[in-house]
């Protein structure tokens, strides 16, 4: 390969061959793109370990893509971090460190520096000690319901499909769930409910919430406020902003927020959880769910 050739030519290379690849190399392409500082300075020992893969792979990847072995990839790969750290070392007029400056005054910058803003400030907001109780509660619960209406319910498909992959008995609400009211009658105060609620409130999801309640069910709140319809009425509240900055909502505090909360429960109950989640992605693979699968091909 030419000298010449640089960073971002490395990137569209592997953006453009990567339906040829196995699904070893594409592990390799992945960490490439999502863990370029590892990758720059890693040996081929070491990121074959990482990746479970044999060091002889890595390399045959690399002839592949028509680099003069690895070290002459790992070479364009340092130029991408080179070229990024680049990026990131522009001041404001502060001589504040900024993350979007290289987006110029575009509305890209602007919307990625107010979801950062909301970000964290509901970081701030969110209690330790209710951040422990959610996820005690969600651990010992016999079954967990998530709900969410409208464009909530995009948090909640994405946090039940998870929780139900590492804990079992997780049943998604939502007004396309057919067999919803069915499942409500069953809620007893075993179980708890995962609300995500956010302006101007899903009325379907707060008749859900009175509804489990009165089932004797615990219900925790993901919601902008704990005054909001359903904070006033949950025994836990999880406040997180949404305010957009144009005509939606932000729902990235609550990803965010989803995400912290699933990681805690693998975190409190390791053995099983991870043990339940190789079950499933066996399963899976074995039904052919995925383009990449575990192990080498």
């Amino acid at each position: 390969m030419s000298t010449t050739q640089t960073s971002a030519d490395v990137i569209e290379e592997l953006r453009k061959r990567y339906d040829e690849l196995t699904d070893s190399q594409k592990r390799i392409a992945e960490a490439i793109v999502e863990d370029a500082d590892f990758v720059a300075f890693a040996t081929v020992d070491q990121l074959g370990t990482k990746l479970g893969l044999n060091p002889s792979t890595i390399v045959r990847f690399a002839y592949r893509l028509g680099f003069d072995g690895y070290n002459d990839l790992q070479d364009r790969v340092r130029d991408r971090v080179r070229a990024q750290l680049s990026k990131h070392e522009t001041k404001d007029g502060n001589g504040n460190q900024t993350i979007t400056a290289h987006l110029g005054d575009t509305v890209f910058a602007k919307s990625f520096e107010h979801d950062l803003d909301i970000l964290r400030r509901s970081i701030e907001r969110l209690s330790a000690d209710d951040l422990s109780r959610s996820v005690d509660v969600i651990v010992k619960a016999r079954r967990v319901f998530v709900a969410g209406g409208f464009s909530s319910y995009g948090t909640a498909h994405y946090m039940s499909l998870a929780l139900s992959r590492i804990r079992g008995d997780t049943f998604l609400l939502g007004p396309g769930e057919v067999d919803a009211a069915a499942l409500v009658i069953q809620v007893t105060r075993d179980d708890v409910l995962v609300a995500f609620t956010f302006p101007p409130y899903a009325s379907s999801t707060l008749r859900l919430v009175r509804q489990v309640k009165s089932q004797g069910a615990k219900v925790i709140a993901i919601t902008d406020s704990p005054i909001s319809p359903v904070g006033q009425q949950v025994d836990i509240v999880l406040p997180v902003l949404s305010a957009g900055m144009s005509t939606q909502n932000s729902h990235v505090p609550a990803l965010v927020l989803a995400n912290a909360l699933l990681n805690a429960v693998v975190a409190a109950t390791p053995a099983t959880a991870l043990e339940r989640y190789r079950r499933v992605m066996q399963l899976m693979n074995e039904g052919d769910a995925f383009v990449l699968k575990g192990g080498e091909s």
